[in-house]
């Protein structure tokens, strides 16, 4: 997909990725170039542009969004002479002058937004700011539902539902933004970030259109926000390589945990993770290898990933949890 380009440094850079894909890791490094503000997580442009031509729920609004959609559109064609993007583009205006306030006050030059689930608007992101950049941080998706679970999801049974958007539409709208022909938009793999964080932070300063800094990797005690990292990012003061092989030893301790992340493999496919730079047979061979007892009766990841499981079937979740604990338990226990 071809779309216009802008050249030198830039004043907004938003960060795009799945959540726990290390996106607090990166905007902390980024932030000790003396040239950087970055607030954290704003999602600021999400509410702006669902507010004209997308999709909204009637159980987000006290109002019909089709209706209000057809309605601005309505408006926007008879009396303003580029239609819905004169809104568009004054709703971009609009929150250039917040980011713009921003940067005047930390006397930075660029924002950092680092908001993950910008993957819904990567697109009108390009559109509405045309002289924004997009880093796109690229982690393996075993890794991240390995990250939810054990920050988020720590039961690992029946609370995976709230994340469903996160596991299934962010890594195809994030491979697809990822074949762009656009200098705006550049990718990198969170695997490359903690292996060569200087190279790689240096590459990402030039992108910015910054002076380089060397040192960025050691960002030292970061600051704590609500939205965020809540754990690795405190624990350290430069990235871990243990954390890309992480998810291999969790899948080994839990036949519950071993079983989600071996469906999640499957339903995304050896295509979208190749695109996304992985290799679905490497990632089964490393899923087979430390397979435990028990996965046979543990919950599928569809059952996971209902919207609102009735107690009944949460109650045969947790049987099944605790009976697939029990079996790979016993299973350790005879080797």
């Amino acid at each position: 997909m071809a779309l216009s380009k802008s050249d030198g440094r830039c004043d907004v850079l938003f960060v795009v990725s799945q959540p726990r894909a290390g996106s607090t890791l990166l905007q902390t490094m980024l932030a000790g170039h003396p040239k950087v503000t970055a607030p954290g997580e704003t999602w600021l442009m999400l509410p702006l542009i669902y507010a004209v031509g997308g999709p909204r729920s009637a159980q987000d609004a006290p109002y019909c969004g089709k209706l209000a959609d057809q309605a601005i559109e309505c408006f926007a064609a008879e009396h303003l002479d580029r239609g819905v993007s004169s809104i568009q583009r004054e709703i971009g205006v609009a929150a250039m002058k917040v980011y713009q306030s921003v940067r005047e006050r930390t006397g930075a030059d660029v924002l950092v937004d680092k908001t993950p689930r910008y993957y819904w608007i990567i697109d009108e992101l390009l559109h509405f700011m045309p002289t924004c950049r997009i880093i796109l941080l690229v982690r393996n998706p075993l890794a991240v539902l390995s990250s939810i679970l054990s920050t988020w999801a720590t039961n690992s049974v029946g609370n995976l539902s709230s994340y469903r958007a996160d596991l299934l539409e962010a890594p195809a709208r994030i491979a697809n933004a990822m074949q762009y022909d656009d200098s705006r938009v550049k990718t990198i793999h969170y695997e490359e970030l903690v292996r060569d964080t200087e190279q790689t932070l240096c590459g990402l300063q030039q992108f910015m259109g910054l002076d380089v800094v060397n040192g960025l990797g050691n960002y030292g005690l970061a600051p704590k926000r609500r939205f965020g990292d809540p754990v690795g990012i405190h624990d350290h003061t430069s990235p871990i390589l243990d954390s890309v092989d992480k998810w291999v030893s969790h899948a080994s301790q839990s036949p519950v945990v071993w079983k989600l992340l071996s469906d999640y493999r499957y339903v995304l496919g050896d295509d979208l993770l190749g695109r996304l730079g992985y290799s679905g047979e490497k990632l089964a061979a490393q899923l087979q290898s430390v397979k435990p007892a028990g996965t046979g009766i543990a919950p599928s990841l569809q059952s996971q990933l209902r919207k609102k499981p009735i107690e009944p079937v949460r109650s045969v979740f947790r049987l099944r949890n605790a009976c697939a604990l029990t079996i790979s338990k016993l299973g350790r226990r005879a080797a």
